[in-house]
């Protein structure tokens, strides 16, 4: 009995030490426990950790009290195309408008799938240079005339928030207007391993200064 419970007491102890090493190295471990992220997943958030540069959706020139709210709905169920789950964190304007906040790139990297899906409706994603996948979906429109392979900077305008998808190329107003982020990293056993976002938005929003367009 005493040896099993050494066994817990140092099993805690490491466990402990590891989270440590996770805070030193910038993670907001405390927000991802309570967003129910595993110690295991926290260390896949490493892999793009330092490219995070500012949060993805910005207010405009001339409402400088915007606010955008989002919640924690990773794993909830979906059900157009099939049964499914929220892979993703959905981030609501405060006013219900289309093609007017801009959406951001989140890091610097670079254009790796652009165009329409079902889904997503126009979506564009950005492949960041510690290789997470940032993909925003929903847009309304494109800034530019966007190409595979192009480069873009942190803080760039991507596009602009809307309510494309569930359907043909060209559907709209099937839901509210939001921005639909996901956050994926590629794994041998995995291409697209999904990450939950939601402690990634808090962790940018409360460490940077509101931009306006």
């Amino acid at each position: 009995m005493i040896l099993f419970l050494n066994v817990n007491l140092t099993g805690e102890l490491k466990e402990k030490a590891s989270l440590e090493e996770l805070r030193q190295k910038g993670l907001p471990v405390k927000s991802m426990e309570n967003a129910g992220i595993s110690k295991e997943d926290m260390e896949k958030y490493l892999v793009f950790w330092e490219d995070l540069k500012c949060f993805p959706v910005a207010g405009r020139i001339n409402a400088r009290t915007e606010t955008f709210s989002y919640e924690n709905s990773w794993h909830e169920k979906r059900h157009y195309g099939g049964e499914r789950f929220h892979e993703g964190c959905d981030i609501f304007p405060k006013e219900s408008k289309t093609d007017y906040y801009p959406i951001l790139s989140m890091t610097e990297g670079r254009v790796e799938k652009i165009g329409w899906l079902p889904l997503g409706g126009y979506r564009i994603g950005i492949r960041s240079p510690g290789g997470g996948y940032f993909y925003y979906a929903h847009l309304s429109s494109y800034a530019e005339d966007f190409s595979e392979g192009d480069k873009v900077k942190a803080g760039e305008i991507l596009g602009f928030l809307g309510d494309t998808g569930y359907g043909e190329e060209g559907t709209r107003g099937k839901f509210p207007p939001h921005l639909h982020l996901g956050i994926y990293i590629a794994e041998k056993e995995r291409e697209e391993y999904p990450l939950n976002p939601y402690p990634v938005l808090q962790f940018l929003q409360e460490r940077q200064k509101n931009f306006f367009y």
